[in-house]
């Protein structure tokens, strides 16, 4: 096949995976965690960016080097989401690259463009965030791996200790693909010459994490998990699905689609079984996500399905060889189309994931009169909107959960649960009006008024 031939098909992955993406970057206002990231780019010193990221993150901190980097060639910060981007199409192209191992050119597209067109890939492919990082880095370690097993060398062992350092600096999932992919080395046949050699490249790639170790120990403690529940199987069971498509969530259709996605995968597994490269996808496709929900079981409340985005490809590649087992017949093609279909589908209608225009927002409450002296009303998690409303008003005012008090006050403004906003005048107390029940209320915590009080929280907010 000549060059430009070889190049058409990742070249089309990679347009697709762009063209899903970019428009986000564009259109949607800074979320909770993305303002987090933006406090952290927009400090003034690389120290800095690593003090900030110890406090006020759960991640380590390569991420935030990168973005900070890109800030200082003085890129704005809403293009730095074009990372994130650039991230999700080299991530679709790597997924393309690694199928194209254990099926043929069809399915390994049909891998491929399921990570380009996959919801929660799609979500973390245009924002302030390390997630799709993550996930390339996952593709890419799996790569080195099976070439450092193929024929190991000086080079590949270097290849595969920086791509183990970026992978566990990047974010703390990582550690579970490195625990499957150790288990594969040392318990599969074809594995048994470098098993040795590997595992040093992996052990000196993992150094840099382990002299951050008591910065993530610390970042633990600080509590920034309180928002995930006890242990639910059903949603780990769910999680497969729930990476590309947010259909039917929560119902049982979606239940049985879970069931479904799971016995397509376990199918995809066991076609994989015949080669040590099928068996090292497989696993990654499923231990990290047994490990992850084991610890949750265990009472460790760090199981959240943007953290499970590194079992993703894998997860594609397992689906793409089941359909890729399928008689040769209409129906592989048409049990492809009907994949793809119903996640652009999914995509396409699925508000689930959707941020709110917090920008607007800000610029209703200035327009209607807000002044720091003025209490805002929001309806649901506060944190969903407190951070933002921070970034977004004038002069970005530190806002502090707050009760009414016993004093009126003579104007509040409110965010209806449908994001509208509205201005009250009030003749009593914040308490007596029905309209306000279930409402949290922020104020600027430096002129907080005399009508609300301030909460005390026991928790962190979401980072």
């Amino acid at each position: 096949m000549t060059t430009p031939r070889r190049l058409a098909l990742p070249t089309a992955v990679a347009v697709v995976a762009v063209a899903v993406r970019l428009p986000g970057v564009y259109t949607q206002s800074f979320w909770q965690d993305e303002v987090a990231s933006a406090r952290i780019l927009s400090q003034p010193t690389l120290g800095a960016v690593l003090a900030r990221v110890a406090r006020t993150e759960s991640t380590p901190p390569l991420w935030y080097v990168l973005g900070w980097l890109t800030r200082e060639l003085g890129v704005g910060m809403r293009d730095i989401r074009l990372l994130s981007v650039l991230t999700g199409a080299a991530l679709s192209v790597a997924t393309l690259v690694l199928a194209r191992r254990v099926v043929g050119e069809a399915a390994a597209a049909l891998a491929a463009l399921l990570v380009a067109l996959g919801g929660e890939f799609v979500a973390h492919g245009q924002e302030l965030r390390a997630y799709e990082l993550l996930a390339l880095l996952a593709v890419v370690f799996a790569t080195a791996l099976l070439a450092e097993v193929r024929r190991p060398s000086r080079a590949r062992d270097v290849a595969l200790a920086l791509t183990v350092a970026a992978g566990t600096l990047t974010h703390y999932f990582f550690a579970f693909a490195l625990a499957a992919a150790v288990a594969w080395l040392w318990l599969d046949p074809a594995a048994r010459a470098v098993r040795r050699r590997g595992t040093a490249a992996i052990a000196l790639g993992a150094v840099p994490a382990a002299i951050w170790t008591p910065i993530a120990l610390r970042q633990f403690h600080q509590n920034r998990f309180w928002w995930i529940g006890p242990f639910r199987l059903r949603y780990v069971a769910a999680t497969p699905l729930r990476l590309f498509t947010y259909a039917y969530n929560g119902t049982t259709v979606g239940l049985v689609m879970s069931v479904a996605a799971l016995l397509l995968i376990a199918a995809g597994c066991h076609a994989a079984w015949r080669s040590p490269a099928g068996r090292l996808l497989a696993v990654l496709a499923v231990l990290p996500l047994l490990e992850a929900g084991t610890a949750w079981a265990l009472g460790i409340r760090i199981f959240a399905l943007r953290n499970l985005i590194a079992i993703g490809p894998f997860v594609a590649i397992a689906a793409a060889l089941a359909v890729d087992a399928l008689p040769r017949s209409v129906l592989r093609p048409l049990t492809a189309f009907a994949l793809l279909a119903g996640v652009v589908v999914s995509l396409a209608v699925s508000e689930v994931g959707e941020i709110p225009p917090y920008n607007l927002m800000a610029r209703s409450l200035v327009v209607d009169g807000w002044r720091p002296s003025i209490p805002i009303a929001v309806f649901g998690n506060p944190y969903r909107f407190r951070a933002p409303l921070e970034w977004y008003l004038p002069q970005r005012p530190v806002l502090a959960l707050a009760r009414p008090g016993p004093a009126p006050c003579r104007r509040l403004l409110v965010v209806t649960r449908r994001g509208r906003v509205e201005s009250l005048r009030l003749q009593g107390p914040l308490a007596s009006d029905p309209a306000l029940r279930g409402a949290t209320l922020l104020g600027d915590s430096a002129r907080l008024p005399r009508c609300v009080r301030a909460l005390r929280v026991r928790h962190a907010a979401l980072s």
